[in-house]
């Protein structure tokens, strides 16, 4: 991991941002082209910026705390700014269509959907998910009903083998909540089956990092259920504690430490994909829907911190 290009890249990011956008947006945008393997391209982002404005209508969250984040995804694709828009329109409708309200969260979903019939199948496992935790299922879930609805299996049981993970850390000290929800979902990414080993491998995850001193919040119970279920060994471990390390004494993760764990787990899973032998495309391919997941966690934490800091702010 480059540190210095991530600093440097966060920094050209904000400056083309500019000051009125939250810091830790800025931090999403650069990771979000540098985990793609890209330079930030700053002309092209706000090509991408003044299509989403002069198209979306004023109630729009792309027009809001998700301008930036849709501006990159518009940027990386390969056809004009107004085309990507409209495919993620397109998808927005079809996840309004099949039940979901329009929210910040259906366009994080509408940048991840892939395939006809989708929305349909996320729609059917969030109202399964809903049968364990009526409460707790709610617009933050649907990124994740998307990712996983679209794998094999069957709903229903997926939905039960979430909430008997979500009794099985309870046990194991992890605090109740959406956080540990999202953790429980991301823990059938493999299968829809109950598998008792990938519980063991969250426990130990999370014991290895608070052993190195390093404080698992509520907020980073996603991350170890991605790198359980990407089977993260003892080196890849270490090394996200050292890159971690070395970003929190950085200008640009100072003030936000979080961050840092999350953007160290991000290049982490970036490496393991690299990595990866042609002939285990599959096993890449799954890597990669995980890092859309560990993305769409990330900027749904941020959104989340956002809008409860204007809140705060407003009142």
């Amino acid at each position: 991991m480059d540190i210095g290009k991530i600093e440097r890249t966060v920094a050209e990011v904000s400056k083309t941002l500019g000051w009125s956008v939250d810091k830790r947006m800025a931090v999403a945008v650069a990771n979000f082209y540098l985990i793609h393997g890209k330079e930030f391209d700053s002309k092209g982002h706000m090509e991408s910026s003044k299509a989403i404005k002069k198209t979306e209508g004023w109630t729009s969250p792309l027009k809001s705390y998700m301008h930036h984040i849709a501006a990159a995804f518009l940027t990386l694709q390969e056809e004009a700014p107004e085309e990507g828009l409209k495919k993620i329109n397109a998808r927005q409708d079809e996840l309004n269509a099949a039940g979901f309200r329009r929210s910040p969260y259906t366009y994080i979903a509408a940048m991840i959907v892939q395939h006809p019939g989708e929305a349909e199948k996320a729609k059917r496992l969030h109202e399964e998910m809903k049968q364990h935790h009526k409460f707790l299922t709610s617009q933050e879930d649907i990124p994740y009903a998307v990712l996983l609805g679209r794998l094999e299996g069957d709903v229903k049981e997926r939905a039960a083998t979430m909430n008997a993970y979500y009794k099985d850390l309870r046990e194991h000290g992890f605090y109740m909540g959406n956080d540990l929800q999202w953790l429980s979902q991301i823990m059938t990414f493999n299968s829809p089956i109950y598998r008792p080993d990938v519980v063991g491998r969250v426990v130990a995850i999370r014991d290895f990092f608070q052993n190195e001193k390093l404080k698992i919040r509520g907020a980073q119970y996603p991350i170890l259920g991605i790198l359980a279920v990407a089977e993260a060994n003892g080196q890849a471990l270490k090394g996200i504690i050292e890159n971690t390390r070395q970003l929190e004494k950085t200008k640009s993760f100072k003030w936000y430490k979080d961050l840092a764990f999350t953007t160290a787990v991000q290049f982490a899973m970036k490496d393991m994909v690299e990595t990866q032998e042609m002939s285990a495309v599959s096993v890449s391919t799954s890597l990669e829907m995980l890092m859309q997941a560990q993305q769409a966690a990330m900027y749904s934490s941020i959104n989340a911190a956002i809008i409860a800091s204007s809140s705060n702010n407003g009142s």
